[in-house]
């Protein structure tokens, strides 16, 4: 979702050719690291907890490998794709200036966040000691678990459910085999097509569709491009940098933090108790207003004035209908009677 934002920031501000490349290479790396997930995920036999999985560079080589490509693209690796197009959004909003420069401290903020949560999927999943499901596919063996839903634990139906009564690795498929070599490619490769002075494909291909903006054909010189770069590559290396003491030069090390500050963990693994505002801002009130309006609205007014209405209107349908007798006798007698009325009536005001 993060690599979203950075889309949508990039057409907010006007980058509308920077926000599609971004979007273009995003979809190599993005696709590349789902593919790679799904092949370690049919290794664990379907678990999906990350503080299960580790040391699988020597099980699960070409995986591993696919892996740290879209790692590095995400985190914004200098020369992958995910390099070039998401600094072209932060140079566009530095370019603006004025308080589009929030758009760039932030993103590069968010930059190095995830550098190293990239990183962070990187390091534990491909380096480290190996688990058993790794250890057993170096055997040759692929591991096997009672298939189970990984967000309740429940056992699941091997004949529908995933990964069925068999499961199978991506790497070990010639097709997948293509399919990601094609994604890593892209993901290393793509962002070649717009280099700051070289290039610009993409920028021209949507030259047509912004003929009429005023902000299209702007943006920041070469060199302040390239600074940006310089600035995002280092921001890059540093996220990984903190992933790699982290996870593998100083392993616990985040649990060491989790124990001297759990508050601020709580407050994190909470998600900034983002889920709770919504319950308390939006869920409760609109849950307060079914109930008032089911209590007060439905029983007065959809009770009492409609209902009221409804039984006025087949109280006067009754009327009308006894008057439809069918007697020649009983018409002729009101028309009369109307008649007489309506004389009576001229009588009076005259």
């Amino acid at each position: 979702m993060s690599q979203i934002g950075y889309m949508v920031v990039g057409v907010g501000i006007g980058a509308y050719s920077e926000g599609l490349f971004h979007l273009m290479t995003h979809a190599f790396f993005k696709a590349l690291l789902f593919m790679a997930a799904g092949s370690i995920i049919g290794a664990m036999a379907n678990r999906q907890n990350i503080d299960l999985m580790g040391g699988f560079r020597r099980a699960m080589p070409f995986t591993s490998a696919t892996l740290l490509i879209g790692a590095l693209a995400l985190a914004a690796f200098p020369l992958t794709s995910g390099w070039f197009s998401k600094d072209e959004i932060l140079d566009f909003a530095a370019y603006r200036g004025g308080w589009y420069v929030i758009f760039t401290i932030g993103g590069y903020i968010g930059a190095l966040l995830t550098a190293f949560y990239s990183f962070r999927i990187g390091f534990r999943v491909v380096f480290g000691e190996p688990v058993e499901e790794a250890r057993e596919l170096e055997q040759g063996h692929l591991h096997h678990a009672e298939p189970e839903n990984p967000a309740t634990g429940e056992k699941e139906d091997t004949e529908v459910g995933f990964p069925g009564p068999s499961h199978q690795i991506a790497e070990r498929e010639w097709e997948m085999k293509i399919a990601m070599s094609v994604l890593a490619f892209g993901a290393l490769f793509a962002g070649f097509v717009q280099i700051p002075g070289v290039d610009d494909v993409v920028h021209k291909f949507l030259h047509g569709s912004f003929l009429d903006s005023k902000l299209y054909e702007q943006g920041p010189t070469t060199g302040a491009a390239y600074r940006g770069l310089l600035i995002g590559g280092l921001i890059s290396v540093l996220g990984i940098a903190i992933a790699y003491y982290a996870y593998i030069r100083n392993p616990g090390w985040t649990a060491e933090l989790q124990r001297r500050l759990p508050r601020v963990h709580d407050f994190l693994e909470r998600k900034w108790y983002f889920d709770e505002a919504i319950d308390f801002l939006v869920v409760r009130p609109t849950l307060a207003t079914g109930r008032w309006a089911n209590a007060v609205f439905e029983r007065y007014v959809v009770q009492g004035l409609v209902v009221a209405a409804v039984d006025l209107v087949r109280g006067a349908s009754a009327g009308v209908r006894g008057a439809q007798s069918g007697y020649l006798r009983s018409y002729a007698l009101l028309l009369v009677t109307g008649f007489a009325g309506l004389g009576l009536y001229f009588l009076l005001q005259s």
